[in-house]
Protein backbone atom coordinates (compact mmCIF):
# COMPACT_ATOMS: atom_id res chain seq x y z
CA UNK A 1 0.00 0.00 0.00
CA UNK A 2 1.36 3.87 -0.48
CA UNK A 3 0.41 6.71 0.95
CA UNK A 4 -0.36 9.94 -1.17
CA UNK A 5 0.11 13.19 0.51
CA UNK A 6 0.71 14.93 -2.53
CA UNK A 7 1.63 18.32 -0.57
CA UNK A 8 2.15 20.28 -4.03
CA UNK A 9 -1.39 20.01 -4.62
CA UNK A 10 -1.35 23.05 -2.26
CA UNK A 11 1.43 24.89 -4.41
CA UNK A 12 -0.73 24.10 -7.80
CA UNK A 13 -3.30 25.94 -6.57
CA UNK A 14 -2.25 28.55 -5.58
CA UNK A 15 -0.46 29.56 -8.97
CA UNK A 16 -3.93 29.80 -10.50
CA UNK A 17 -5.28 33.26 -11.42
CA UNK A 18 -8.20 33.59 -9.25
CA UNK A 19 -8.81 32.46 -5.70
CA UNK A 20 -12.18 30.30 -5.53
CA UNK A 21 -15.03 30.76 -3.78
CA UNK A 22 -14.59 28.14 -1.00
CA UNK A 23 -16.29 26.79 2.31
CA UNK A 24 -13.81 25.54 4.54
CA UNK A 25 -13.76 22.57 7.34
CA UNK A 26 -15.62 21.84 9.64
CA UNK A 27 -18.97 24.34 7.76
CA UNK A 28 -17.93 22.46 4.76
CA UNK A 29 -19.49 19.29 6.10
CA UNK A 30 -22.86 21.49 6.09
CA UNK A 31 -22.46 24.56 3.73
CA UNK A 32 -21.26 25.44 0.25
CA UNK A 33 -21.71 28.98 -0.90
CA UNK A 34 -23.02 29.74 -4.22
CA UNK A 35 -22.11 33.00 -6.38
CA UNK A 36 -25.65 34.07 -7.55
CA UNK A 37 -24.30 37.02 -10.07
CA UNK A 38 -24.15 40.70 -10.35
CA UNK A 39 -26.65 42.87 -9.39
CA UNK A 40 -27.79 45.58 -12.03
CA UNK A 41 -26.95 48.75 -11.70
CA UNK A 42 -25.10 47.70 -8.21
CA UNK A 43 -21.28 47.98 -9.17
CA UNK A 44 -19.17 47.20 -5.54
CA UNK A 45 -20.02 45.87 -2.48
CA UNK A 46 -21.89 47.08 0.40
CA UNK A 47 -24.89 46.64 2.84
CA UNK A 48 -27.87 44.77 2.51
CA UNK A 49 -31.38 44.38 4.12
CA UNK A 50 -34.71 43.10 3.31
CA UNK A 51 -37.12 45.58 3.75
CA UNK A 52 -39.99 44.47 6.41
CA UNK A 53 -42.50 42.96 4.49
CA UNK A 54 -41.09 42.41 1.15
CA UNK A 55 -39.26 39.41 0.91
CA UNK A 56 -38.17 39.00 -2.78
CA UNK A 57 -37.05 42.79 -2.30
CA UNK A 58 -33.00 43.30 -1.66
CA UNK A 59 -31.71 46.89 -0.70
CA UNK A 60 -28.57 47.38 -0.94
CA UNK A 61 -26.26 50.26 -0.42
CA UNK A 62 -23.11 49.74 -2.29
CA UNK A 63 -19.91 51.54 -0.96
CA UNK A 64 -19.63 55.15 -2.70
CA UNK A 65 -22.46 55.38 -4.65
CA UNK A 66 -24.44 57.55 -2.20
CA UNK A 67 -27.75 55.47 -2.84
CA UNK A 68 -29.75 52.81 -1.60
CA UNK A 69 -31.03 50.53 -4.63
CA UNK A 70 -33.47 48.09 -4.37
CA UNK A 71 -33.11 44.99 -6.20
CA UNK A 72 -36.32 42.94 -7.34
CA UNK A 73 -34.68 38.70 -6.67
CA UNK A 74 -35.47 35.77 -8.75
CA UNK A 75 -36.19 32.76 -7.30
CA UNK A 76 -36.28 29.07 -7.93
CA UNK A 77 -36.31 25.95 -6.50
CA UNK A 78 -37.00 26.02 -2.77
CA UNK A 79 -37.58 29.61 -2.97
CA UNK A 80 -33.69 30.18 -2.76
CA UNK A 81 -32.46 32.97 -5.09
CA UNK A 82 -31.03 32.26 -8.76
CA UNK A 83 -31.02 35.81 -9.47
CA UNK A 84 -32.14 39.63 -9.74
CA UNK A 85 -33.54 41.87 -11.97
CA UNK A 86 -32.63 45.72 -12.60
CA UNK A 87 -32.62 47.56 -9.32
CA UNK A 88 -34.37 51.54 -8.57
CA UNK A 89 -32.63 54.11 -6.44
CA UNK A 90 -34.91 53.91 -2.73
CA UNK A 91 -33.51 56.70 -1.07
CA UNK A 92 -30.50 59.06 -1.83
CA UNK A 93 -27.96 59.60 0.88
CA UNK A 94 -24.94 61.17 1.12
CA UNK A 95 -22.22 58.82 1.71
CA UNK A 96 -22.74 54.16 2.79
CA UNK A 97 -20.70 51.51 3.45
CA UNK A 98 -21.77 47.94 4.72
CA UNK A 99 -23.90 48.56 6.85
CA UNK A 100 -27.91 48.48 6.04
CA UNK A 101 -30.06 47.57 9.11
CA UNK A 102 -33.52 48.13 10.01
CA UNK A 103 -34.19 48.81 13.31
CA UNK A 104 -36.96 50.24 15.76
CA UNK A 105 -40.02 51.17 14.25
CA UNK A 106 -38.80 50.38 10.57
CA UNK A 107 -36.05 52.58 11.00
CA UNK A 108 -33.25 52.10 8.41
CA UNK A 109 -29.86 52.53 9.96
CA UNK A 110 -26.83 52.97 7.18
CA UNK A 111 -23.01 53.57 8.01
CA UNK A 112 -21.48 56.04 5.84
CA UNK A 113 -17.46 55.22 5.65
CA UNK A 114 -14.68 58.32 5.44
CA UNK A 115 -16.78 60.87 8.18
CA UNK A 116 -17.28 58.23 10.35
CA UNK A 117 -21.05 58.61 10.45
CA UNK A 118 -24.65 56.79 11.17
CA UNK A 119 -27.47 57.55 9.79
CA UNK A 120 -31.05 57.03 9.55
CA UNK A 121 -34.20 56.91 7.32
CA UNK A 122 -37.75 56.09 8.75
CA UNK A 123 -40.31 54.36 6.57
CA UNK A 124 -41.89 55.93 3.58
CA UNK A 125 -38.73 58.32 3.19
CA UNK A 126 -36.59 58.72 0.64
CA UNK A 127 -33.49 60.61 2.08
CA UNK A 128 -31.80 60.66 6.10
CA UNK A 129 -34.02 61.75 8.64
CA UNK A 130 -31.01 61.93 11.12
CA UNK A 131 -27.34 61.22 10.73
CA UNK A 132 -24.86 61.38 13.90
CA UNK A 133 -21.24 61.55 13.80
CA UNK A 134 -19.48 58.68 15.45
CA UNK A 135 -16.12 59.87 15.88
CA UNK A 136 -17.39 62.16 18.93
CA UNK A 137 -19.10 59.32 20.80
CA UNK A 138 -16.20 56.84 20.83
CA UNK A 139 -16.42 54.95 17.76
CA UNK A 140 -13.11 53.96 16.46
CA UNK A 141 -11.70 54.90 12.86
CA UNK A 142 -14.33 54.80 10.49
CA UNK A 143 -17.34 52.76 10.50
CA UNK A 144 -17.71 49.96 8.60
CA UNK A 145 -21.00 47.98 9.13
CA UNK A 146 -23.86 47.58 11.77
CA UNK A 147 -26.57 45.20 13.13
CA UNK A 148 -29.11 44.27 15.24
CA UNK A 149 -28.85 41.40 17.83
CA UNK A 150 -32.01 39.51 16.45
CA UNK A 151 -34.96 37.63 19.04
CA UNK A 152 -34.28 34.38 20.61
CA UNK A 153 -30.02 35.20 21.02
CA UNK A 154 -28.35 36.49 23.71
CA UNK A 155 -28.22 40.39 23.80
CA UNK A 156 -31.27 40.67 21.80
CA UNK A 157 -32.31 43.84 20.58
CA UNK A 158 -29.00 45.18 20.82
CA UNK A 159 -27.22 47.14 18.24
CA UNK A 160 -24.07 47.25 17.14
CA UNK A 161 -21.57 48.80 14.92
CA UNK A 162 -18.36 47.89 14.00
CA UNK A 163 -15.42 49.64 13.15
CA UNK A 164 -13.63 49.06 9.33
CA UNK A 165 -10.40 51.14 10.12
CA UNK A 166 -10.18 49.84 13.52
CA UNK A 167 -11.94 46.33 13.49
CA UNK A 168 -13.84 46.94 16.46
CA UNK A 169 -17.32 45.96 17.69
CA UNK A 170 -19.04 48.88 20.05
CA UNK A 171 -22.29 48.25 22.05
CA UNK A 172 -24.68 51.29 20.94
CA UNK A 173 -27.48 52.40 23.00
CA UNK A 174 -30.32 53.75 21.37
CA UNK A 175 -32.77 56.09 22.60
CA UNK A 176 -36.24 57.38 21.06
CA UNK A 177 -35.59 61.28 20.25
CA UNK A 178 -39.50 62.05 19.75
CA UNK A 179 -38.63 62.56 16.00
CA UNK A 180 -39.06 59.02 14.84
CA UNK A 181 -35.44 58.59 14.84
CA UNK A 182 -32.89 57.71 17.27
CA UNK A 183 -30.22 59.19 19.59
CA UNK A 184 -27.36 57.41 21.19
CA UNK A 185 -27.60 57.09 24.94
CA UNK A 186 -23.97 55.52 24.85
CA UNK A 187 -21.33 53.48 23.19
CA UNK A 188 -19.21 51.10 24.70
CA UNK A 189 -15.34 51.02 24.39
CA UNK A 190 -15.69 47.58 22.17
CA UNK A 191 -14.40 44.40 21.19
CA UNK A 192 -11.28 44.23 19.18
CA UNK A 193 -11.69 41.24 15.83
CA UNK A 194 -10.16 41.45 12.77
CA UNK A 195 -10.22 42.00 9.10
CA UNK A 196 -11.40 45.21 8.51
CA UNK A 197 -15.45 43.97 9.19
CA UNK A 198 -18.21 45.09 6.53
CA UNK A 199 -20.68 42.86 7.61
CA UNK A 200 -22.35 40.86 9.96
CA UNK A 201 -24.87 38.26 10.07
CA UNK A 202 -26.44 36.23 13.80
CA UNK A 203 -27.56 32.81 12.50
CA UNK A 204 -30.78 31.64 13.90
CA UNK A 205 -29.88 29.76 16.81
CA UNK A 206 -30.84 26.03 15.26
CA UNK A 207 -28.02 26.98 12.21
CA UNK A 208 -25.51 23.65 12.38
CA UNK A 209 -22.14 24.60 13.75
CA UNK A 210 -23.22 28.69 13.40
CA UNK A 211 -26.04 28.70 15.89
CA UNK A 212 -23.86 30.38 18.57
CA UNK A 213 -21.90 32.87 16.47
CA UNK A 214 -21.62 35.60 14.45
CA UNK A 215 -20.76 35.75 11.34
CA UNK A 216 -18.79 38.87 10.15
CA UNK A 217 -17.61 39.73 6.51
CA UNK A 218 -14.26 40.65 6.26
CA UNK A 219 -13.07 43.04 3.95
CA UNK A 220 -9.63 42.94 4.26
CA UNK A 221 -9.26 38.87 3.68
CA UNK A 222 -11.99 38.47 1.31
CA UNK A 223 -13.68 36.20 3.64
CA UNK A 224 -16.40 35.73 6.20
CA UNK A 225 -15.45 34.85 9.74
CA UNK A 226 -17.30 33.06 12.50
CA UNK A 227 -16.90 34.30 16.13
CA UNK A 228 -18.69 32.77 18.98
CA UNK A 229 -20.93 35.60 20.88
CA UNK A 230 -20.74 36.49 24.64
CA UNK A 231 -24.27 37.32 26.77
CA UNK A 232 -24.52 40.65 24.96
CA UNK A 233 -23.99 39.39 21.54
CA UNK A 234 -20.48 40.94 21.40
CA UNK A 235 -17.98 38.01 19.71
CA UNK A 236 -15.80 36.91 21.59
CA UNK A 237 -12.02 37.50 19.51
CA UNK A 238 -10.16 34.48 20.05
CA UNK A 239 -13.09 31.92 18.81
CA UNK A 240 -12.62 33.47 15.61
CA UNK A 241 -12.67 30.75 12.62
CA UNK A 242 -13.10 31.22 8.79
CA UNK A 243 -15.89 29.81 7.36
CA UNK A 244 -15.67 31.31 3.78
CA UNK A 245 -12.43 32.19 1.82
CA UNK A 246 -12.16 33.95 -1.67
CA UNK A 247 -14.87 36.22 -2.11
CA UNK A 248 -12.84 39.26 -2.60
CA UNK A 249 -13.94 42.77 -1.39
CA UNK A 250 -16.27 41.15 0.98
CA UNK A 251 -19.00 43.04 2.75
CA UNK A 252 -23.60 43.33 3.63
CA UNK A 253 -24.88 40.72 5.71
CA UNK A 254 -28.68 39.52 5.36
CA UNK A 255 -30.36 36.50 5.73
CA UNK A 256 -33.06 35.55 3.14
CA UNK A 257 -36.21 35.39 4.63
CA UNK A 258 -38.02 32.75 2.26
CA UNK A 259 -34.91 30.12 2.18
CA UNK A 260 -33.01 31.36 5.21
CA UNK A 261 -29.58 31.49 3.14
CA UNK A 262 -27.02 34.31 4.67
CA UNK A 263 -26.45 36.69 2.28
CA UNK A 264 -23.17 38.87 1.22
CA UNK A 265 -22.11 40.74 -1.01
CA UNK A 266 -17.86 40.21 -2.94
CA UNK A 267 -16.38 42.56 -4.80
CA UNK A 268 -18.43 44.15 -8.16
CA UNK A 269 -21.26 43.78 -6.94
CA UNK A 270 -21.94 39.96 -6.67
CA UNK A 271 -24.40 38.85 -4.48
CA UNK A 272 -22.95 35.27 -3.00
CA UNK A 273 -25.41 33.01 -0.77
CA UNK A 274 -24.10 30.64 2.54
CA UNK A 275 -26.33 28.08 2.61
CA UNK A 276 -26.82 24.32 3.82
CA UNK A 277 -26.02 21.43 1.12
CA UNK A 278 -22.80 20.82 1.30
CA UNK A 279 -21.84 18.95 -1.85
CA UNK A 280 -18.73 16.71 -2.08
CA UNK A 281 -16.47 17.09 -5.81
CA UNK A 282 -16.43 14.23 -8.61
CA UNK A 283 -14.26 11.73 -9.36
CA UNK A 284 -14.20 11.14 -12.88
CA UNK A 285 -12.49 9.36 -16.12
CA UNK A 286 -11.81 10.99 -19.41
CA UNK A 287 -9.94 9.64 -22.00
CA UNK A 288 -8.66 6.61 -23.45
CA UNK A 289 -6.59 4.29 -21.70
CA UNK A 290 -3.78 2.26 -22.76
CA UNK A 291 -3.83 -1.51 -22.90
CA UNK A 292 -0.48 -3.77 -22.76
CA UNK A 293 0.25 -7.18 -21.87
CA UNK A 294 -1.87 -7.84 -18.78
CA UNK A 295 -4.37 -5.82 -20.30
CA UNK A 296 -5.62 -2.49 -19.94
CA UNK A 297 -4.91 -0.79 -16.29
CA UNK A 298 -7.48 1.24 -14.13
CA UNK A 299 -7.43 4.39 -11.91
CA UNK A 300 -10.27 5.19 -9.79
CA UNK A 301 -11.47 7.07 -6.92
CA UNK A 302 -14.08 6.54 -4.03
CA UNK A 303 -14.53 8.96 -1.34
CA UNK A 304 -15.60 12.80 -0.94
CA UNK A 305 -13.71 15.01 -2.59
CA UNK A 306 -13.95 18.60 -0.37
CA UNK A 307 -11.32 19.88 1.56
CA UNK A 308 -10.30 18.45 4.64
CA UNK A 309 -11.51 15.00 3.59
CA UNK A 310 -9.40 11.65 2.54
CA UNK A 311 -10.10 10.33 -1.54
CA UNK A 312 -8.75 6.67 -2.10
CA UNK A 313 -7.14 6.32 -5.04
CA UNK A 314 -6.60 2.96 -6.86
CA UNK A 315 -4.42 1.15 -9.61
CA UNK A 316 -5.29 -2.08 -10.69
CA UNK A 317 -2.53 -3.19 -13.67
CA UNK A 318 0.34 -5.47 -13.98
CA UNK A 319 1.32 -7.70 -11.18
CA UNK A 320 4.75 -5.90 -10.00
CA UNK A 321 4.04 -3.02 -12.40
CA UNK A 322 7.01 -0.86 -12.01
CA UNK A 323 5.66 3.32 -13.48
CA UNK A 324 4.79 6.29 -12.19
CA UNK A 325 1.55 8.35 -11.23
CA UNK A 326 1.22 11.33 -12.37
CA UNK A 327 -0.42 14.87 -11.53
CA UNK A 328 -1.32 17.82 -13.35
CA UNK A 329 -3.59 21.10 -12.96
CA UNK A 330 -5.07 20.99 -16.08
CA UNK A 331 -6.07 17.84 -18.40
CA UNK A 332 -4.17 17.21 -22.29
CA UNK A 333 -4.70 14.88 -25.08
CA UNK A 334 -0.70 14.28 -26.38
CA UNK A 335 -0.44 11.05 -28.75
CA UNK A 336 3.33 9.29 -27.81
CA UNK A 337 3.95 5.92 -29.86
CA UNK A 338 0.23 4.74 -29.39
CA UNK A 339 -0.25 6.12 -25.76
CA UNK A 340 -1.70 9.07 -25.16
CA UNK A 341 -0.91 11.55 -22.34
CA UNK A 342 -3.99 12.33 -20.75
CA UNK A 343 -2.40 15.12 -17.97
CA UNK A 344 0.00 18.27 -18.06
CA UNK A 345 2.57 15.86 -15.81
CA UNK A 346 2.91 18.70 -12.83
CA UNK A 347 3.92 16.19 -10.12
CA UNK A 348 5.17 12.60 -10.86
CA UNK A 349 5.82 10.23 -8.09
CA UNK A 350 6.86 6.48 -8.35
CA UNK A 351 4.34 4.05 -8.27
CA UNK A 352 4.87 0.23 -8.00
CA UNK A 353 1.98 -2.36 -7.94
CA UNK A 354 3.05 -5.54 -6.39
CA UNK A 355 2.38 -8.57 -6.87
CA UNK A 356 -0.86 -8.12 -6.26
CA UNK A 357 -1.24 -5.91 -9.11
CA UNK A 358 -2.81 -3.14 -7.10
CA UNK A 359 -1.94 -0.06 -5.76
CA UNK A 360 -4.63 2.00 -3.40
CA UNK A 361 -3.10 5.47 -2.27
CA UNK A 362 -5.23 7.39 0.68
CA UNK A 363 -5.04 11.34 -0.93
CA UNK A 364 -5.69 14.37 1.78
CA UNK A 365 -7.45 16.78 0.49
CA UNK A 366 -5.78 19.81 2.64
CA UNK A 367 -8.18 22.51 3.97
CA UNK A 368 -6.62 25.61 2.05
CA UNK A 369 -8.82 27.78 0.25
CA UNK A 370 -7.29 28.07 -2.91
CA UNK A 371 -7.53 24.19 -3.39
CA UNK A 372 -11.55 24.59 -3.38
CA UNK A 373 -13.47 24.42 -6.40
CA UNK A 374 -10.42 23.30 -8.10
CA UNK A 375 -9.90 20.66 -10.93
CA UNK A 376 -7.29 18.02 -10.78
CA UNK A 377 -5.69 15.54 -13.19
CA UNK A 378 -4.48 12.16 -12.76
CA UNK A 379 -2.88 9.48 -14.90
CA UNK A 380 -0.55 6.16 -14.11
CA UNK A 381 1.69 4.29 -16.29
CA UNK A 382 3.80 1.04 -15.93
CA UNK A 383 6.64 -0.26 -18.30
CA UNK A 384 5.59 -2.44 -20.38
CA UNK A 385 8.02 -3.94 -23.40
CA UNK A 386 5.22 -5.30 -25.65
CA UNK A 387 3.80 -1.72 -26.67
CA UNK A 388 5.58 1.01 -29.00
CA UNK A 389 5.82 3.19 -26.57
CA UNK A 390 7.01 0.79 -24.01
CA UNK A 391 4.28 1.39 -21.09
CA UNK A 392 0.69 0.82 -20.41
CA UNK A 393 -1.34 3.77 -19.15
CA UNK A 394 -4.42 4.36 -17.45
CA UNK A 395 -7.25 6.60 -18.82
CA UNK A 396 -7.40 9.95 -16.80
CA UNK A 397 -8.78 10.76 -13.66
CA UNK A 398 -10.56 14.19 -13.18
CA UNK A 399 -10.95 15.00 -9.25
CA UNK A 400 -12.90 18.21 -8.99
CA UNK A 401 -12.19 19.21 -5.35
CA UNK A 402 -15.19 21.32 -3.57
Amino acid sequence: MTTLRLRRLAGLALAACAVAQTVLPPSSGYYEVVDLGKMPGVDDYGGIAFPPGEPHTLLTSAYGSGEIRAVPLVRGGQGRIVGSGPSTVRATVGGNDGGLAFGPGGVLFFTWYGPNRLGQIEPGSSSPDRVLDLGPLGVSGTVGTCAFVPPGRQGAGRFKVASYAGSRVHDLTLVPDGNGTFSIASVSPGVQIQGGPEGMVYPPLGSPLLGQSVLVAEWDTGGVTAYSTDQNGDPMPASRQLVVAGLGATGGGAIDPVSGDFLFTAGNGHLVALRLGATCGAITSYGQATPGAAGTPRLTGVGCARLGEVVTLRVDGPPNGVGVLALGSFPVNVPFQGLTVLTNLEVVIGSGLGGTGVMVAPLYLPATPSLGNRHFYFQAAYLDPTTPSGLTATAGLDLWVR
